[in-house]
């Protein structure tokens, strides 16, 4: 069976309704869409609720080591399904890849928090083969279009915010090593220098149809594409998922830190007659990569970059989601390749998420 296209989606476009859509999104106290409009008139719809979600990720959970990639937190709320500002109704009726009458509207906001560090924190003088220094603090603001009846989901993400010993990096790291007892990084003051930071993140999902198996379970496999345009990534991507398990439509995966593949933070919560569901998942995802400023170093100052860095990355990453009621738990593991050419192997690390509807 085919995928549907993924749909046109150019940074041009994106980038002239970026602005909207992150002014839009970002109103979360706005006055939503009247209820009038949104009264079911035929049969009792599964309750779509807003979610806020916690999602760590950190190389101890992976490989126990402390480099690279070593420590991400995202807190992130995601409105009830049409519970959002009427100027994205207006913008997403324009859009020639929606079909708004059956499509779930969502936005959300988010704040994140990432740290990278070289091979060895042990250095006051960190390698120059090895990955600089670097901390990243963003504000997110997020539309989310779902149709579950086309098994697409459309996400549109705008990241704006700081690198550089602003982003609270060696704060972070170091006050956390000492609460557990650990020597804290040495190489600190060769971080990448302060920097703003502005990402243009659109994705695709699309799953086919499921095929019902043994024991009430269920499978299916999807496929997703997208790209990141901005002075802190830029990069296109594009990968595949499978997943066996219960009630699969209660969502499209779980939350993530991007760039990784990332669900859009939204689960519909299991009912009174069902009120367990979860499934195992396993997939690939694939980056051509154009800018990474934890690897190029600062756009519009000069800083610590590596010059070696590889273009093309890829992740294998496999896990499981379960949720009981209102709440749901995710668990996945990563392995990433090398992403330059003095790194000494891929880098595996893990995410753990908790994610509460209300």
């Amino acid at each position: 069976m085919k995928l549907t296209r993924f749909g046109t989606w150019t940074g041009t476009g994106a980038a002239r309704i970026a602005a909207a859509l992150f002014i839009g999104a970002a109103c979360g106290l706005a006055p939503p869409a009247s209820a009038d409009d949104q009264a079911p008139t035929g049969p009792v719809a599964p309750r779509k609720p807003g979610v806020w979600s916690l999602t760590s990720e950190n190389d101890m959970f992976g490989s126990g080591t402390d480099r690279n990639y070593s420590n991400g937190v995202r807190l992130e709320h995601v409105s009830a399904a049409d519970k959002v500002h009427p100027g994205l109704k207006w913008v997403a009726a324009r859009l020639p890849w929606l079909e708004v009458e059956r499509t779930d509207l969502r936005q959300g906001f988010g704040l994140s928090h990432a740290i990278f560090t070289p091979e060895d924190i042990t250095l006051t003088s960190p390698n120059p083969q090895d990955r600089p220094y670097a901390g990243w603090l963003s504000f997110s603001s997020t539309v989310i279009a779902t149709d579950i009846e086309k098994g697409v989901q459309d996400t549109l993400q705008v990241n704006l915010g700081i690198v550089g010993p602003s982003a609270g990096g060696e704060f972070v790291q170091n006050n956390w090593h000492k609460m557990l007892g650990i020597p804290g990084a040495q190489g600190w003051d060769h971080q990448l220098k302060d920097e703003p930071g502005v990402e243009i993140i659109a994705q695709r999902l699309q799953r086919l149809n499921k095929v019902d198996l043994l024991f009430g379970l269920e499978a299916d496999f999807g496929g997703h594409a997208g790209f990141a345009l901005g002075n802190v990534r830029t990069y296109a991507n594009t990968g595949l998922t499978a997943r066996i398990g219960w009630d699969l439509d209660s969502g499209f995966g779980p939350p993530r830190i991007r760039p990784a593949l990332a669900g859009a933070g939204e689960f519909i919560p299991g009912t009174n007659e069902n009120p367990w569901g979860g499934y195992a998942f396993v997939g690939v995802d694939g980056r051509a990569v154009a800018r990474d400023m934890f690897l190029d170093g600062n756009l519009w100052r000069d800083s610590a970059r590596i010059e070696d860095r590889r273009a093309l990355v890829g992740d294998l990453q496999a896990g499981v989601v379960v949720h009981y009621r209102d709440v749901q738990v995710a668990f996945t593991w990563v392995n990433r390749t090398e992403q330059f050419a003095y790194q000494d192997g891929p880098q595996r690390f893990g995410a753990v998420s908790i994610s509460v509807a209300h």
